[in-house]
């Protein structure tokens, strides 16, 4: 059962209105640029957000109220989310309005409880805001917004595209920085080191499936630094000799790679429920993408997966219930699940790849006004 059973969204950013869009355990957003792609993926970091106690502080960074409502506040007077956890066991929805001052405020909060099988109706509870901040980012709210706090913590939304010389993964990081893989992949060395201490077996799988797509590699050299113990940087041998190299020496691609099979191959009550990755193809070699495409439906049994793409290649590699086209439609980002059923005869001659590339799903550029 995946974590996540449905969703509705209004008026945040393209996505004017989205009425209960089921969620499957497998979620490849597909559709041109411009489609709200991204703005579906960055639903999940909102609301991740406003549980963290950080709404003002992400709408000031958005540069306001007014560019996060679907066309603004004086077209979209209020934006609202509802979300099911575990078909409906938890539910939890919000209204947001825009102030004077250009800020969004929670208007209305609730978290709801539904046992199906001894109730008609769920238990509904309110959560009371706090100062400019939603309820549900506080403790203490009551029994059930403490479950549907649990539920929002444990999605998380990675973006690994940084492979510039600033780039965090790069970097130098604190040694005991290794609660959790980061979102940039800014613990990645320590997080590795951790596990290789004390997980050897996913570590081992992790090292494999490297080892496959770049055979070049034999293992990470992962030590503490000796002049300063609390600090580890990533590095790694080559396959056949003594030398060893830090993590600049790696394609950009090999380093995203790295980053994706650490985050898909964690021992599983590490991994989040929910993982959203925004086109996690980039800079990937094609072998690269198959595995990616395998490692992400060998954890779709336990940890659903959300993903963006912009990769025909990728989107070979999973089945048309898996896929939600994206489009945009008199201004407006729309959803729509493929059916298996529409798709059997095309599918005896073409791939889903090359079925959106010849616009039989949709989702291509010129589509809709």
């Amino acid at each position: 059962m995946p974590e996540l059973d449905f969703i509705t969204i209004r008026g945040f950013k393209s996505i004017a209105n989205c009425e209960k869009l089921k969620l499957a355990p497998i979620n490849v957003v597909i559709g041109p640029n411009g489609s709200g792609k991204s703005n579906f993926i960055e639903v999940f970091s909102f609301l991740h957000a406003i549980r963290e106690g950080m709404l003002q502080n992400y709408v000031g960074k958005a540069g306001g109220a007014d560019r996060v409502l679907h066309f603004g506040a004086k077209n979209t007077p209020e934006m609202f989310f509802h979300i099911s956890f575990e078909d409906g066991l938890n539910q939890y929805d919000i209204t947001l309005e825009p102030t004077d001052d250009d800020e969004l405020i929670p208007t209305d909060e609730t978290c709801y409880f539904w046992v199906k099988s001894q109730y008609p109706h769920p238990y509904a509870t309110g959560v009371a805001r706090t100062g400019k901040e939603a309820g549900i980012s506080q403790s203490g709210q009551g029994r059930v917004a403490t479950y549907v706090r649990k539920h929002l913590a444990k999605w998380r939304l990675y973006h690994v595209h940084d492979t510039s010389r600033s780039s965090p993964m790069k970097k130098t990081c604190d040694l005991n920085d290794n609660d959790f893989l980061r979102p940039d992949g800014s613990n990645l060395a320590a997080f590795l080191f951790y596990l290789q201490e004390e997980y050897p077996v996913e570590y081992g799988l992790i090292r494999k499936a490297v080892q496959r797509v770049a055979p070049f590699f034999e293992d990470f050299r992962l030590k503490p630094s000796k002049l300063n113990e609390d600090k580890i940087r990533l590095e790694w041998k080559h396959a056949g000799s003594d030398a060893y190299f830090d993590a600049s020496s790696f394609s950009d691609g090999t380093l995203r790679f790295i980053a994706l099979a650490t985050l898909l191959l964690q021992p599983d009550w590490y991994r989040p429920s929910v993982i959203l990755i925004d086109e996690p193809e980039l800079g990937l070699h094609p072998y690269a993408i198959t595995m990616f495409a395998s490692l992400v439906r060998q954890v779709s049994h336990e940890t659903q997966v959300i993903l963006s793409t912009q990769s025909p290649l990728l989107l070979d590699h999973f089945e048309p219930e898996d896929v939600l086209v994206a489009d945009r439609v008199n201004g407006a980002t729309t959803f729509t699940r493929l059916e298996v059923e529409r798709l059997e005869e095309w599918l005896e001659e073409y791939s889903l790849g090359q079925l959106w590339e010849k616009n039989e799903l949709g989702g291509r550029p010129g589509g809709h006004a």
